[in-house]
């Protein structure tokens, strides 16, 4: 289907007309073929190689959440071009098993106004289902598209691991999630991937001779891999997880940037001197080169205060593997090696859409974060 403007209708029709063919006509295997829908998701793809991933994965996800997939791929363009197809996604089922399908209807577009896009969404919904909105890419709060069809949405998924400004974006996203105040939910696929990182952590402390050093932390040390655009977000992160369940607070002007090192200073508690006495937590961020590696690559937590201990979680060459160590004054050194997981993108979408209202962890920890990267994003 091609024209200047999409028949809605048209695409309905083929839809239902896919259904009753496949009631009619089972496949070769004699399986039968049931439509379940449990959501609608939206995809809005800003080019090629993005609605390539979107097409990619969205078997998966409808394996795990069958749904009504519409994956507009937004172009610019000096003049208004739209494409529309329709299909239906199955998964593989074991002989003699109902066939679980949903829908997909794909939508490509060169310089269409953003009015134009989400009026041909919308009537695409399915009724009285969830609707999820997918910008994967840079600067997704830029995108007239996705203004225009956020407060329609139950959830919102980006990506900060994509970010073109991440310390801008990252600003930008907190400001955004707590003005939605959970409606629409925010998602951020690069706090996701920290899940593992997060519970290695957490790991430690799990250990009562451990735990009181937990408050004692001083000294946080992260590195991050590089890669070809330097991306601190998945750090700010972690820190701001870390501090938002430590109930620590940042220092008024005490963040910065020191050559790549970006340096924030927080205040903790002090143990066992007074209700009202603080200690300093330094806090160093900074990049490093590590072939193959995306995000973070090593974090070292250091206390300092009465008995010296240290934490660290880093990645070894074994891809897929991680060396956790204590190490407590006068005792010796625990070691083990984890395993770290590094999801797909389909399980990575799969662990958000299992989530049904907003993720106050996740928020917590946004805020903050994105309090340090609207300090440190100013000139």
């Amino acid at each position: 289907m091609s024209e200047a403007a999409i028949d809605i209708n048209a695409i309905e029709r083929e839809l239902r007309q896919m259904w009753q063919e496949q009631a009619t006509h089972p496949d070769a295997g004699g399986q039968a073929v049931i439509r379940a829908l449990t959501l609608n998701l939206i995809v809005r793809a800003p080019d090629d190689g993005w609605a390539e991933q979107a097409l990619a994965v969205a078997p998966a996800l409808t394996a795990q959440h069958p749904n009504r997939t519409v994956i507009v791929i937004d172009r610019p363009g000096p003049a208004t071009e739209l494409q529309a197809n329709a299909q239906a996604l199955c998964t593989l089922a074991n002989a003699g098993r109902t066939q679980v399908c949903g829908e997909q209807v794909t939508i490509s577009a060169r310089g269409a106004p953003a009015g134009q896009l989400a009026s041909l969404v919308l009537p695409l919904l399915v009724p009285d289902l969830p609707v999820v909105l997918w910008a994967p890419g840079p600067q997704p709060f830029a995108q007239p598209l996705v203004q225009r069809l956020y407060r329609l949405c139950d959830r919102l998924i980006v990506d900060s691991t994509t970010f073109a400004d991440p310390l801008r974006e990252l600003a930008e996203l907190a400001a955004f999630e707590q003005t939605a105040n959970g409606a629409p939910a925010v998602s951020d696929l690069g706090w996701t991937r920290l899940t593992s990182w997060r519970e290695l952590t957490a790991q430690f402390f799990d250990t009562r001779p451990f735990l009181p050093h937990l408050h004692r932390i001083d000294e946080i040390v992260i590195e991050y891999a590089a890669g070809n655009r330097p991306n601190p977000v998945a750090a700010l992160l972690f820190v701001g997880w870390l501090a938002s369940c430590l109930k620590w607070t940042p220092l008024e002007d005490a963040v910065g940037i020191e050559g790549e090192t970006i340096q924030i200073y927080l205040r903790r508690p002090a143990v066992g001197v007074g209700p009202a006495a603080i200690r300093l937590v330094s806090v160093a961020i900074r990049p490093v080169d590590r072939a193959g590696v995306e995000g973070l690559a090593r974090l070292a937590l250091r206390a300092v205060d009465n008995q010296q201990a240290e934490f660290v979680v880093e990645l070894t060459s074994d891809a897929g593997h991680a060396c956790t160590r204590a190490t407590i004054a006068g005792a010796h050194p625990i070691e083990r090696t984890a395993t770290i997981d590094r999801p797909a993108l389909a399980d990575l979408l799969n662990s958000e859409l299992r989530l049904l209202s907003r993720d106050r962890t996740f928020a917590a920890a946004l805020h903050l974060a994105g309090g340090l990267a609207r300090r440190l994003a100013l000139p």
